[in-house]
């Protein structure tokens, strides 16, 4: 048998050792397997973190240092240390995925149970299990950032906590991870609920941003979701809302020409048209609503409003000229108009002092005065109850 030298027997030592990176032969890493065996977790972290500060390419003891710090519930220090190991070799590549997984899984169900118990909790007790449920979620997102649904359940814990910014940020990175039309139509909600919040408090400023805020992502969810009805629907109320008529104009006609016989749009279109003075103009899709939809007291307001205007400017035109020698009195009838509508307002809202003011106004200026006298006698009557 041919023997092999002693020269040779060390060359290939040399090589095996410098292929597997002296891994097995470290008195810090059998040290470490020996203290986690005894479940010691703290030193043998200790001792991973002498070899890796040595060895800083060695795969399993960062493997290892990620296991010590798991159990130590260090999950921060795990990801760290797992993907260190990671970016070294991919020996541990399927045990780490499995850990990871264990660990998002453990924190997302702790998350729920916090969560599910705010309901049946005190005030300020479901603002601490609120709290637990977004610490729970936020660590099960630095062990799995890829997660949609954890940022979908941290948002809603943020919601309840009236947190709306950290709802909305949570938000925006759910959709960056996986756009979909009911995550695209929470965030619009959450931007909603803030302005809302904003308005009650008087912050009109802070309100209408929020709002504009709201339509810019409604914009981008409708390059999403470019036939959805919702979308369209809330743009245009936020446009009415913030008195951004112009620009709700082209949205209130696409809505229109999509759903003809949906009373809500051509109302809509007829207050955005009043709102740039376009009184005649709006006219004709409040009677639209209006056929749509009998007895609409909002549609019945407008109309007898906008007659009143058409009415107004009318009679200020004729008198300017020479109040003595105003005889076309053609005004009375868009007065007249409007009293009807006025009227038929009435009939629907019977106990409303306002209406019957508004009623006794256009029945004077349409000279109808002992109609007027009644509908002021009535106001009248009303407000002494």
């Amino acid at each position: 048998m041919k023997q092999i030298s002693l020269l040779t027997v060390c060359a290939l030592l040399f090589v095996f050792l410098a292929v597997t990176g002296f891994q097995c032969g470290s008195a810090d890493i059998t040290s470490a397997k020996l203290y986690m065996q005894h479940s010691d977790y703290a030193k043998a972290e200790a001792s991973l973190l002498k070899e890796v500060t040595k060895n800083p390419g060695n795969t399993e003891a960062w493997y290892l240092l990620g296991e010590a710090r798991r159990n130590q519930q260090n999950y921060k220090g795990m990801v760290e240390a797992y993907d260190n190991s990671l970016k070294s070799g991919k020996d541990f590549e399927d045990p780490i995925r499995r850990a990871k997984l264990n660990v998002w899984g453990t924190e997302l169900n702790s998350g729920v149970s916090s969560y599910n118990r705010v309901s049946s909790a005190s005030k300020d007790s479901a603002h601490i299990l609120l709290q637990n449920a977004i610490d729970a979620y936020q660590m099960a997102i630095t062990v799995n950032p890829d997660s949609t649904i954890t940022y979908q359940n941290l948002a809603l814990a943020y919601h309840f906590d009236g947190r709306y910014d950290d709802e909305i940020s949570a938000l925006k990175t759910a959709i960056s991870h996986k756009p979909t039309a009911d995550e695209y139509s929470t965030l619009i909600n959450a931007y909603i609920k803030k302005g809302d919040v904003a308005e009650e408090k008087g912050m009109k400023q802070e309100a209408t941003e929020t709002y504009n805020g709201a339509i810019g992502v409604i914009a981008e969810a409708r390059k999403f979701d470019p036939s959805n009805p919702d979308f369209l629907r809330t743009m245009i109320d936020l446009y009415v809302r913030t008195n951004r008529a112009n620009e709700a104009k082209p949205f209130i006609k696409e809505a229109i020409a999509q759903e003809p016989s949906n009373e809500l749009y051509q109302y809509n279109y007829g207050v955005l048209l009043m709102q740039t003075d376009s009184v005649k103009e709006a006219i004709p899709y409040f009677e639209a609503a209006l056929k749509l939809h009998p007895n609409y007291e909002l549609a019945l307001r407008q109309l007898g409003v906008a007659h009143l205007k058409l009415g107004q400017g009318m009679k200020d035109a004729a008198q300017s000229k020479d109040v003595k020698t105003v005889t076309n009195k053609a005004y009375t009838a868009e007065f007249k108009k409007a009293a009807e509508y006025f009227k038929q307002l009435t009939e629907v809202k019977k106990d409303d002092p306002a209406l019957w003011d508004a009623l006794a106004s256009a029945y004077a200026n349409a000279e109808m005065f002992k109609e007027a006298k009644q509908a002021m006698e009535q106001a009248d009557s009303l407000r002494k109850k």
